[in-house]
C-alpha cells in the first residue's frame, strides 16, 4: 500500500516525527520534524507532539540533543487521549492537571545531553521508561483510556533544550525509516550514502539484544533441549523445542519483555503436555486442591484436568479457568495467611501458620495458577509487592489507614500529628520503646527533631508490613520458587509483574468488551441475520446500561459467565471469545446461556426490548450454579 510518499507493508507503524502545528511557543522544529528545539531564555513553554497516535508498548526512542546545567527538572513525557488539534491553544504550555491526561517527569539523570530513552505505555496502564543503563522507571497512568487513541507530547522542560527523535518500533515492526534517513538535515549527498544497511541496523541491533537477552535470562528456551514430564515423574524425556517457535522468537528483542512473553518462556521451559486429574468440591474449594497437590500422581507441570464433583462439564479449558478464578479467591480469604482491605493485603504474622507451611503452600497456589495461563493474587499492597521485590519505595506516603491493626493506626497517627519539640518529647516519653521495638533506636538520640519525624513514620511502615513478618514472606517466595523459580523471574522482572500481583484497577469497558467478541452471523438476507442483529442492537445497548450502571449487571459478572474467568488472562484466551444465537422457544422463557469452553454467548434471535434481554442475561448470570446446571 502507498503512503507517506513511500511504498509501506504491514510492518511499518507510520511516520514518527514532530507536529509542528501544535507546539508551545518557544519551541522550533527542524530536520524533517526530527528535531525539536526550546529557546533557553526560559525553562517553560516548550511542548511539542508527535504527529501520529501511537499503539500501546510502541516504544519510541529519542535522544537528548542538548541542556541547560543552570536549570531544575528536567523532559519530562506525556500521553493524552486529546487530540493535539482540540487542545486549546492555553493549554499548549502546560499539560498538567488537562483531563485524559498523563505526564511523567524523567529523573535527570537519565536526561544527560547525549543520552538516549525509550518510552511506551503499555496493557497495564503503566507510563515506562528506560534509560542507556537499561534501568527501568515506571509510573501508573490511571487518567488515560487504553480503547482510544493515546498521543505523545514531550515537554523540553528545565534542563532539557533539545531532543531528537530515533524512531519507535513494537515487535518486529518499525516506523518508517524515510521520516528520519530523508529528513531537511540531509544533503543530497548525504541521502546518497544511506544505503539499506543503515536503514536496517536498528533490526540487527534488535536480534542482537534479544541474543543478550536469551542468553541472560533464557537459556535453555532456546539453545538448549527443553524436558517435559512424562507419565513417570521420576523419568524425564527430552525433546527439542519447536522450530517455528525459535525461529518467531529470534525476532523478540528486549522490548518484547512483558508478562505474557515471559510466561510463555515459562511454560516452554517448565511445563509438559502431560495432564492431571483434580477432583475438586465447589463448596471445599481450597482444601480440594490442597488434597490434589498432596497426592502421589500430581505434578505442577502437567496441565490440571479440572472435575468439578457433580457437574456435567468435560474441562476443555473453562473449568480450569474457572477453577483458578475462585482459588485465588479463597488463598486471599480462607487460608489465613493474608490482611487487610482489598487491594492492599499485608501478610499476617502467625507463627502458628508459618509452622505449618501454609505460606509456603499459598506461594506453591499461586505458582500452580501464573503457570498455567490462571490469575494471581492481583490483591497484594503494592509497597508490600515493591519491598519484596527489593525495590525502594518512598514510605513517607503511605496511607496509615491501610494498616489493618487499629492500635498501630493509632500509634503512627501520633508520630504524624507531631508539629513542636515539646511534642517530640512527649512521643519520646509515650512511644520511644516501641519505636525502639519498631528498629529506630534513635528515637532517644541528642540530635532527634521534627524533621526526622517522616524518616521515623517510614521505618515503622516497613517494620510493620515487610520487617516484621519476613519469615513469612520468605517461606512464600520459597514455595513459588519450588514451581520453578517462579518467584525470582518475578523478582527480576518486577514492574511487568505488577498486574499479577498487584490490584492496578483496571476497569473493563463496553469499547473492549464489544472489541473482545467475534459474531456468528447467519447468512445475510435471511430472517434469522434479520433478527440477530435486532439482538445484537439491544445487546450493545445493555453493554452501555452496564457502563452507564444502570443495572445490576457488570462487565466482570458477564465475563465470567461467558469464560470462567472475570478479566482477560495475562495469556489472553485460546480463542476470541463469540456470541451466537438461538431460537426462543414458543412456550416459556429460554434464557442466554453460555459454553464456557468454547467460549461462546448464546444469545435469542428477535429481543424485542434492552430491559427484556437484560432481564435475561441478569437471571441467567446470577442463576448459574456450576458447569451443567446453568
Amino acid at each position: 500500500m502507498k503512503k507517506h510518499a513511500r511504498v509501506c507493508g504491514s510492518r511499518c507503524l507510520g511516520p514518527i516525527r514532530f507536529l509542528s502545528e501544535a507546539k508551545g511557543q518557544l519551541v522550533t522544529i527542524s530536520q524533517g520534524g526530527c528535531l525539536a528545539t526550546r529557546d533557553t531564555s526560559s525553562f517553560r513553554h516548550g511542548l511539542v507532539f508527535l504527529v501520529r497516535p501511537v499503539k500501546l508498548n510502541e516504544k519510541i526512542r529519542i535522544r537528548i540533543e542538548g541542556g541547560v546545567s543552570s536549570r531544575d527538572g528536567a523532559l519530562r513525557i506525556g500521553f493524552t487521549n486529546n487530540p493535539p488539534n482540540l487542545i486549546p491553544p492555553t493549554t499548549l504550555p502546560d499539560m498538567h492537571g488537562t483531563p485524559r491526561c498523563r505526564v511523567v517527569p524523567v529523573p535527570e539523570e537519565v536526561c544527560l545531553p547525549g543520552a538516549e530513552m525509550e518510552f511506551w505505555l503499555n496493557y497495564a496502564s503503566l507510563v515506562l521508561i528506560r534509560g542507556t543503563d537499561r534501568k527501568k522507571y515506571c509510573m501508573k497512568a490511571k487518567e488515560l483510556s487504553l480503547n482510544e487513541p493515546l498521543y505523545v507530547f514531550l515537554d523540553l522542560y528545565g534542563n532539557t533544550s533539545a531532543v531528537r527523535l530515533l524512531g519507535s518500533r513494537k515487535g518486529a515492526r518499525t516506523s518508517c525509516p524515510d521520516e528520519l534517513l530523508h529528513s531537511k538535515s540531509l544533503t543530497d549527498s548525504d541521502a546518497t550514502t544511506v544505503s539499506s544497511e543503515k536503514v536496517h541496523s536498528d533490526t540487527r541491533r534488535v536480534l542482537r539484544e534479544a541474543s543478550t537477552w536469551r542468553a541472560r535470562f533464557a537459556p535453555s528456551y532456546v539453545n538448549s533441549p527443553v524436558y517435559t514430564q512424562g507419565p513417570d515423574p521420576t523419568k524425564c524425556t527430552q525433546t527439542t523445542t519447536n522450530r517455528n517457535l525459535q525461529n518467531r522468537n529470534l525476532q523478540l528483542s528486549m522490548e518484547e519483555m512483558d508478562v505474557t512473553f515471559l510466561l510463555r518462556v515459562f511454560q516452554c521451559q517448565h511445563l509438559s503436555s502431560s495432564k492431571v486429574h483434580v477432583i475438586i468440591r465447589r463448596k471445599r474449594l481450597l482444601k480440594s486442591a490442597i488434597i490434589a497437590m498432596s497426592s502421589s500422581n500430581f505434578h505442577w507441570t502437567k496441565t490440571p484436568h479440572i472435575e468439578f464433583v457433580g457437574e456435567e462439564a468435560f474441562d476443555n479449558g473453562g473449568p480450569r479457568r474457572e477453577f483458578f478464578r475462585l482459588l485465588m479467591i479463597e488463598v486471599q480469604s480462607s487460608l489465613g495467611i493474608f490482611e487487610g482491605k482489598p487491594g492492599h493485603l499485608f501478610f499476617t504474622y502467625d507463627q502458628s501458620a508459618l509452622q505449618q507451611h501454609k505460606y509456603k503452600q499459598a506461594g506453591k497456589l499461586v505458582a500452580w495458577s501464573v503457570a498455567h495461563g490462571g490469575p494471581g493474587l492481583k490483591a497484594l499492597d503494592p509497597c508490600l509487592y515493591l519491598l519484596m521485590c527489593d525495590q525502594d519505595t518512598q514510605l513517607a506516603d503511605f496511607d496509615w489507614r491501610l494498616i489493618p491493626d487499629a492500635d498501630v493506626q493509632e500509634k503512627v497517627q501520633k508520630i504524624l500529628s507531631c508539629r513542636t519539640s515539646e511534642h517530640l518529647c512527649a512521643l519520646q516519653r509515650e512511644l520511644g520503646d516501641w519505636i525502639c521495638d519498631c528498629g529506630f533506636p534513635g528515637i532517644y538520640g541528642p540530635k532527634i527533631s521534627i524533621q526526622d519525624l517522616p524518616k521515623i513514620y517510614s521505618y515503622i511502615v516497613k517494620h510493620y508490613i515487610y520487617l516484621r513478618v519476613s519469615s513469612m514472606v520468605v517461606q512464600f517466595m520459597e514455595g513459588m520458587n519450588s514451581y520453578g523459580g517462579l518467584w525470582d523471574t518475578v523478582k527480576a522482572n518486577w514492574i511487568d509483574f505488577l498486574p499479577i500481583f498487584t490490584n492496578m484497577n483496571e476497569p473493563i469497558s463496553r469499547n473492549s468488551i464489544t472489541a473482545l467478541f467475534q459474531i456468528n452471523w447467519s447468512r445475510e438476507g435471511t430472517k434469522s441475520r434479520e433478527e440477530e442483529e435486532e439482538t445484537v442492537y439491544y445487546w450493545e445497548l445493555v453493554l452501555r446500561m452496564i457502563e452507564d450502571k444502570k443495572t445490576e449487571l457488570s462487565f466482570r459478572e458477564l465475563l465470567a459467565f461467558i469464560t470462567a474467568t472475570d478479566e482477560v488472562p495475562a495469556l489472553g484466551f485460546p480463542q476470541k471469545p463469540s456470541i451466537n444465537f438461538y431460537h426462543p422457544d414458543r412456550h416459556g422463557c429460554r434464557l442466554p446461556y453460555a459454553s464456557t469452553c468454547m467460549m461462546g454467548l448464546f444469545l435469542p434471535r428477535g429481543v424485542k426490548s434492552q430491559a427484556e434481554l437484560n432481564a435475561m442475561l441478569l437471571r441467567a448470570v446470577r442463576d448459574s450454579a456450576g458447569f451443567g446446571k446453568t
